[in-house]
């Protein structure tokens, strides 16, 4: 999974799903890359997981704290 800035421009955040996703395995410059990230290939993220995880982090006030 990858993030990025809230300000991402979303056409570039497209460009850089859709070159992941044309990743394939049987290409070996693209293996190199996969394997290394122990995949076979990308996957989209099921982002309505990270419900709960965001809650607990709101409540600790983790999104909210400035950083170091």
């Amino acid at each position: 999974m990858f993030t990025a800035r809230s300000d991402l421009d979303p056409a570039l955040e497209q460009h850089f799903a859709k070159a992941l996703f044309a990743m394939s395995y049987d290409n070996p410059t693209h293996r190199a890359v996969l394997e290394a990230e122990g995949l076979r290939q990308w996957i989209a993220p099921q982002l309505a997981a990270y419900a709960e995880l965001r809650e607990a982090s709101a409540q600790q006030g983790f999104l909210t704290r400035p950083s170091a």
